[in-house]
Formats: C-alpha cells, structure tokens, sequence
C-alpha cells in the first residue's frame, strides 16, 4: 500500500514556519541542530502517522521546501 507524506527539502527550508502554522494535526514542527533551539530551524514531519496527508503544508511555503512523497507502509 502506497500513502503520501510531506517531504520536508532542507535545502530549502529556510525555517519560516508557515507549514507549521497550516498544519491541522500539527504533525510539523520546527527544529535547530543547536542545544536550547538557538539558531537556524528546519520544519520537521514529527508523527508521520498522525498525518492525514491534507497537503495544506505544501502551498503554504512559499520557498517549494514541502512536496508530497509516496512512501510505502508494510501491511
């Protein structure tokens, strides 16, 4: 069985949170590589199973940092 994801593009990301802030389920979220979140973030899909594959992520950055991506679920 193939689903559709978010993909998140981290080198397009530029951490702006528009996804985020579109997310439903808020299944997104914004992380940095840096201790205390100082720092650049990148948008990050956190519960993949928790997503209802609406797509609102992907219109929402205007950078073209979310696309969707078949993946394939064992079952």
């Amino acid at each position: 069985m193939k689903w559709s994801l978010p993909q998140i593009h981290p080198d397009r990301c530029t951490g702006c949170g528009r996804c985020v802030a579109v997310c439903p389920e808020h299944v997104l979220s914004l992380h940095s590589r840096h201790p205390f979140g100082i720092g650049d973030k990148k948008a990050v899909l956190d519960a993949p199973d928790v997503c209802t594959r609406c797509t609102l992520c992907v219109p929402a950055c205007p950078f073209v940092a979310v696309s969707m991506q078949k993946i394939r679920l064992n079952g």
